[in-house]
């Protein structure tokens, strides 16, 4: 599963520290050591317009990162529950996910068609 930003507390950035997007695995290589645990907030997809984020929902759990050398891995320790967003900002998502340009996909090539 693909997020567009992870949000961790911090005592030094009063809105917790951001990072992403983040592709979440579920593979773990290792012992699962639970002291390094942490609340996390998972933003599946969201767009930054006029300084507001704007998304549909939110998801909060806990759970540990794994960084090894470009991989970041991070495996959910518990339950998961999902947020929804407000009504004024699940509404200025849907709008502007539908004036986005569409993404049109390139055509395949091939040896016949150069």
């Amino acid at each position: 599963m693909e997020v567009d930003e992870i949000t961790v507390p911090s005592p030094d950035f009063p809105a917790g520290l951001t990072f992403g997007p983040v592709t979440l695995e579920d593979v773990w290589e290792g012992a699962l050591d639970l002291r390094h645990e942490v609340p996390v907030t998972m933003t599946p997809r969201c767009r930054r317009f006029l300084g507001i984020r704007w998304y549909r929902e939110t998801y909060r759990t806990r759970g540990v990162f794994h960084v090894t050398r470009d991989r970041i891995i991070f495996r959910p320790t518990a339950p998961v529950s999902i947020d929804r967003a407000t009504s004024w900002r699940r509404f200025g998502y849907w709008l502007l996910m539908r004036g986005s340009p569409r993404r049109r996909r390139a055509p395949a090539r091939s040896a016949t068609n150069r």
